[in-house]
């Protein structure tokens, strides 16, 4: 059994699950929920059409009920959506949000990271998470998104306290389901009056692009673009963690620091992958039976759900060697589960990836050694894989 709901298992959740994995292909968590444990089927469930996306099932175990903010925003996700609809938004916004058309970002990710960490105070020891790794995905979200402070904050401010991923996770109160749905309605609104402003006053940005996008089908509803928006720049929150994540393992590898420091430019795509694969932005990948099957020694009827708790195949030995050793030199062609695969691939991968690289490379150029001050904690029992804290020492 996988201890998920115990607070303790998420501090160091891999001995448990290694061990599990290397007995049984799957395995009961302690809340009932079949857990798929190997690389292999976690791959083929993840990017086959046998097992889909839960849906609002989830949200709606969670206590959250038609009429509420944050189901009435979910309803209308990407990340819930199957078949045509869903292949027809991701192919009006596909292009915006393409590894091409990011990597103008670059440079101007290089200097907003320096410019942060020149800024941090002055002092061996800092805290990086609140001078830095939260900051970067922000600021480079509103150069993308193409928005000012004060239309950003409008629903950044909103959300900084309401942790609506964790509203996917197992302890979900009735206090955070009322914070979540009225930080939620406070975003819609205030992003369909965005879309608005820019209906009379369109501009080169994302809103305006967004607007425009249209096929044979037609326009984007005005649901899907206060959802669409919305989650693109809620993405920057889970980049943070992860960002977090990999200046967490650089502090506790000073040799993969060096190799990094040493030639930023070589390494920062693997420093990148490596820590997406120890480390993915969410701790587990909810799916469900589209067809009665047989599956994994199991059988299925339509519509049994399954989970992926990603650090299981994200750290299969069939698949890495040595896979719980933090290593930036591995191929990072040999890809993980991190962002998904196949059709529900995250939309958001590309910027997502860029502001991972060239954050982490201007860390080890501005920084010649770096360790832990004090053992950090992971959050327990959430949906958003985030350490509470970060506080480094640094020589610069």
């Amino acid at each position: 059994m996988i201890p998920w709901g115990d607070p303790d298992f998420w501090q160091d959740p891999h001995p448990v699950l290694s061990a599990l994995r290397e007995r049984q292909r799957t395995a009961f968590t302690d809340t009932g929920v079949l857990a798929v444990l190997r690389w292999d089927d976690a791959e083929w469930a993840i990017k086959g059409h046998d097992f889909i996306n839960e849906g609002i099932e989830r949200l709606e175990s969670r206590g959250f009920r038609p009429g509420d903010a944050l189901h009435t925003w979910r309803s209308h996700a990407l990340g819930i959506m199957e078949g045509p609809d869903h292949t027809r938004i991701r192919r009006l916004v596909g292009g915006a949000m393409s590894k091409r058309h990011m990597e103008r970002l670059r440079p101007l990710i290089r200097e907003t990271a320096a410019r942060l960490l020149d800024g941090l105070p002055a002092g061996e020891e800092i805290d990086i998470q609140r001078g830095f790794t939260a900051a970067l995905p922000r600021m480079v979200m509103m150069e993308f998104l193409g928005i000012g402070a004060d239309e950003l904050m409008g629903s950044m401010g909103p959300l900084a306290d309401a942790r609506i991923a964790d509203c996917f996770g197992q302890n979900v109160t009735q206090d955070m389901r009322d914070t979540a749905n009225a930080a939620i309605a406070k975003v819609m609104a205030h992003v369909a009056a965005l879309y608005e402003a820019r209906r009379r006053a369109p501009r080169d940005d994302l809103l305006t692009s967004l607007l425009d996008a249209h096929d044979a089908q037609g326009s984007l509803s005005e649901p899907e673009l206060v959802t669409l928006f919305s989650t693109i720049f809620g993405s920057g929150g889970t980049t943070s963690n992860t960002l977090a994540a990999g200046l967490y393992e650089l502090a506790r590898n000073p040799e993969q620091f060096g190799l990094l420091r040493a030639d930023t430019a070589r390494w920062k795509r693997g420093a990148c992958e490596e820590t997406l694969r120890m480390h993915p932005g969410i701790a587990e990948m909810p799916q469900k039976a589209a067809h009665d099957m047989e599956a994994f020694g199991h059988s299925f009827r339509a519509g049994d759900t399954i989970m992926i708790p990603l650090h299981a195949p994200n750290r299969d030995p069939r698949r890495w060697e040595d896979p719980q050793a933090f290593r930036i030199t591995r191929d990072p062609d040999v890809w993980h589960l991190s962002f998904g695969i196949g059709a529900h691939f995250c939309l958001g991968q590309a910027i997502a990836r860029c502001t991972l690289e060239e954050g982490l490379a201007v860390f080890a150029e501005r920084f010649a050694q770096v360790s832990l001050a004090e053992q950090p904690l992971w959050a327990p029992c959430v949906m958003e894989n985030r350490l509470q804290s970060l506080r480094l020492r640094v020589v610069a």
